[in-house]
């Protein structure tokens, strides 16, 4: 899903839920682009809007299997995270021991990183 098609999800959300549309008038609850195309990420390439946006953030939250499980299923984050989509493709559910079509909720606290 690209972040203009997200756009119009919240729009059509916002005109059905009250606290959604506060969040959204108030900028609480924003869209940023990740700079990305491809269906995976690479959270080291992002756009430096997303970097300052994502800052101070208290929970990081990648959605579909290229981002969520293919690409960052066993990432360590320093925020706590949450990773969700669906096994698309028999190679995929082969290596993590499950059938295509299953969906992955994978939750993980943040961790300190240390660097030597």
């Amino acid at each position: 899903m690209t972040a203009a098609e997200l756009t119009v999800l919240i729009d059509k959300a916002a005109a059905m839920d009250q606290t959604v549309a506060a969040a959204w008038a108030s900028k609480q609850l924003q869209i940023v682009n990740s700079g990305s195309d491809l269906p995976v990420i690479d959270l080291s390439k992002v756009s430096q809007q997303l970097a300052d946006e994502a800052a101070d953030a208290d929970l990081l939250v990648l959605e579909g299997m290229g981002r969520a499980i293919e690409t960052n299923l066993y990432a360590i984050f320093t925020v706590d995270s949450l990773k969700l989509g669906m096994i698309k493709h028999p190679e995929v559910a082969a290596c993590l021991g499950g059938r295509q079509y299953d969906c992955v909720c994978k939750f993980d606290r943040g961790q300190s990183i240390s660097i030597s």
